[in-house]
């Protein structure tokens, strides 16, 4: 049977396979119609085939249901994917001012033609859609990067689109000679190890011993350790990782041997770190040795004088503790003289044991001796930040909302400034060197934290690093002020704290203590929910909350959030958001459960302008009807006191917040709290440090409820911090680099 060769402008995509391949109609340049039937071996990802695109279609020929069929052999894009072009110009930086709504409409108006437009620079063609500024810039991009002809190459390769994206805007106009030249660098891109192995060696020509593939390999098994909170690996690990990814124990011996030629990873003795890991703990060691050590920046200088003086700055305690009419305790002094004597500092204590105190006194003192001290005060999460800033009285903000300002130059920092980091248990070394690197010399650094609480979730651990290295000045406080005794709570904490079984008290209903009812995975749900109601729950407030391991399944927050809405808000007032389609509709969260007037709700980004942060706790109180725009107010919320009007697009970052997770609640408190604990496959989300964090976020009463087995398997296992592989430690103890 004869092959036949033609081109295609597609008018219709019949299917899509969820796996590759696509059903596609359209005309060829003689304006004949045709089907084009092209399996997963000729279009990887379906999603790349898209109306008015041409594709080169080689196959044979047959009639199906009364209509020409082309069964391709092979299938080429001839012009750049419509959805690539689009995205493109809405993320790159070079196209700033032309949005997804410009990028979408230009392609409307002129279709795969639009590429030719823009090389061509046809200004007056693109300024019907964009302004003249807009389109000259879109111009010089395509021109400077070469971007039609990159994006065509990488739909040629079925490379995901979010892929190609990244590459395009990091190389520009080396995009296609950086991967030609070492396919692998797509890894680093999020490609996935099995399909880049696979394009390499099928599309590039690559070796199964060659040299690239053995580095990227070992690279590959440096990452899935930094995806699970490693920031190096022995090398003992990655060999058994090397002989799964490249199948040939001989063949990861040699991928191990490469190490001394290898600028992708280093050798630190038995064990393995990528460049890019070791750069950044390398800096972070370095510099907080430099400013513990007040060679930094004339720090001595600056803070030397009063407050170097202890017996004035324990007068000036003295005269805080009258104002305020209680003493503080022994450590506490400690912590204030050591922080404000020192030009790095780390304040540790358990939940509730007075860390909040320290700082405010800190604060008086620094600012006795220093009307003009500038000091800020952030934190991870929104909710620890606005949490430090309703306890201590000032400004909070997160650390992404800091860097952000330093960056913009709206926060000075140097001489005269201290920069206070709350919640520092959960600060990986990637963030730690961002903000590191933001800091500059002569800032004072107070860090503060409790290393027994939740791990960073990305690489690294830096808390956790820095306990017990006799260079960085530090203060235990450990006499717990926040939970009267008589509740149990911190009993049971501190036994969850140091690895042993705790001592519950019998559940009788409301009152104190911490409590345990177990029932199995089927009735976890409900019995939550029986708790909730002896407790007085109602859905109206936060007296009552519940922390939860997982998202999904029993005793996940989207199971317990429908429950708990179906009771409580099931016949309420539904809110109504605007849509571009289909106007004003009844809004679902993500996890689709309906958004009602009287839910309660969280806010899951850090909103600026609005001044609502990520993990501010709520509830809705009105709805509005008749919006116009996205931009027309939707709803009313009230958090912490104050109402919010939320427009359609503010209103999607809200979800239910009758159940939260435990990590989105570590900086917050709760008078009652309700911990649902599931057995799981995967053990190791269940964690003592996150069971410890749970209970510890409770005031007078505490139960944990499910599977008492699994809680107490994981409050005896070694919590997973000890588990991850660090070299940060090491590096504190070596001799300061300039």
């Amino acid at each position: 049977m004869s092959i036949t060769s033609v081109q295609l402008r597609v008018t219709s995509v019949r299917a899509r396979g969820s796996r590759g391949g696509a059903i596609f109609a359209g005309y060829t340049p003689d304006e004949k119609y045709l089907v084009a039937v092209c399996s997963y071996e000729q279009i990887p990802d379906s999603s790349l085939v898209d109306k008015n695109q041409h594709w080169k279609i080689s196959g044979t020929m047959q009639q199906r249901n009364d209509e020409p069929q082309i069964k391709a052999i092979s299938a080429e894009l001839v012009r750049p994917s419509g959805r690539n072009i689009i995205d493109w110009i809405k993320n790159s930086e070079q196209c700033r001012g032309i949005g997804g709504v410009k990028a979408a409409e230009l392609y409307e108006e002129f279709g795969p033609d639009l590429v030719e437009r823009i090389l061509a620079k046809d200004i007056a063609s693109l300024t019907k859609i964009i302004n003249e500024e807009s389109a000259h810039l879109l111009c010089y991009a395509f021109e400077k990067h070469e971007v039609a002809d990159t994006l065509l190459w990488l739909d040629r390769l079925a490379i995901p689109r979010q892929i190609g994206l990244k590459l395009v805007e990091f190389y520009q106009d080396q995009a296609r000679a950086k991967i030609e030249e070492n396919p692998y660098r797509l890894i680093s891109f999020c490609g996935k190890w099995s399909q880049v192995d696979t394009m390499a060696q099928q599309k590039f020509g690559i070796t199964l011993d060659d040299s690239r593939r053995l580095d990227a390999a070992v690279e590959e098994a440096l990452y899935a350790g930094m995806r699970n909170g490693h920031t190096c690996m022995p090398a003992t690990q990655v060999k058994a990782s090397l002989n799964k990814l490249l199948g040939n124990s001989t063949l990861a011996v040699k991928a191990l041997a490469l190490d001394t030629e290898s600028t992708q990873y280093t050798r630190i003795g038995d064990f393995l770190q990528s460049a890019g890991m070791l750069v950044i703990e390398t800096y972070i060691a370095a510099r907080l040795r430099l400013i513990a050590s007040a060679n930094e920046g004339g720090q001595q200088s600056l803070w030397g004088g009063a407050l170097n003086d202890i017996t004035r700055i324990d007068n000036l305690l003295a005269t805080y503790e009258r104002r305020q009419g209680f003493p503080f305790a022994t450590e506490q002094r400690e912590a204030v003289i050591t922080s404000t004597t020192h030009n790095l500092s780390l304040i540790l204590g358990g939940a509730g044991t007075g860390k909040t105190t320290v700082l405010k006194a800190l604060y008086g003192v620094m600012e006795n001796e220093h009307e003009a001290v500038g000091i800020h005060q952030v934190a991870l999460a929104g909710m620890a930040a606005q949490r430090m800033e309703e306890a201590t009285g000032r400004k909070s903000m997160t650390i992404a909302g800091f860097l952000n300002q330093v960056e913009q130059e709206a926060i000075v920092l140097g001489h005269g400034t201290v920069v206070v980091v709350d919640e520092m248990s959960m600060v990986d070394a990637i963030l730690m060197y961002r903000l590191l690197r933001h800091i500059p010399p002569g800032t004072k650094l107070v860090l503060v934290g409790d290393p027994s609480q939740l791990p960073p979730i990305g690489p690294g651990l830096t808390l956790h690093a820095l306990v017990g290295i006799a260079a960085i000045p530090q203060t235990t406080l450990k006499v717990t002020q926040r939970q009267t005794s008589e509740s149990g709570i911190p009993l049971v904490a501190n036994a969850v704290r140091e690895h042993r079984a705790p001592t519950f008290a019998p559940y009788q209903g409301k009152g104190n203590g911490v409590s345990f009812v177990a029932c199995d995975n089927d009735n976890l749900d409900t019995t939550v929910q029986r708790i909730y109601a002896d407790f007085g729950g109602s859905g109206s407030d936060y007296s009552v909350q519940v922390l939860c391991v997982t998202k999904g399944d029993s005793g996940g927050t989207k199971n317990i959030n429908w429950l708990f809405h179906s009771l409580h808000q099931q016949d309420a007032e539904q809110v109504f958001i605007h849509d571009p389609e289909f106007g004003s509709v009844g809004m679902r969260t993500r996890d689709m459960i309906p958004l009602c007037v009287g839910d309660l709700v969280m806010y899951t980004e850090n909103d600026y302008d609005l001044g609502l942060r990520n993990g501010s706790l709520g509830r809705v109180i009105e709805g509005r009807r008749g919006m116009e725009s996205r931009e027309s107010i939707c709803c009313v919320c009230e958090f912490d006191g104050m109402e919010y009007q939320l427009d359609s697009t503010q209103a999607d970052a809200l979800r239910h917040a009758y159940a939260i997770t435990v990590h989105k609640s570590q900086g917050s408190q709760f008078k009652r709290v309700i911990i649902p604990v599931r057995s799981m496959r995967k053990t190791s989300m269940l964690d003592q440090a996150l069971i410890y964090t749970a209970i510890t976020r409770g005031v007078e009463q505490v139960i944990l409820v499910g599977d008492m087995e699994a809680a107490l398997a994981a409050i005896k296992a070694p919590a997973s911090a000890t588990r991850r592989h660090v070299t940060l430690p090491y590096l504190l103890t070596q001799p300061t680099e300039a």
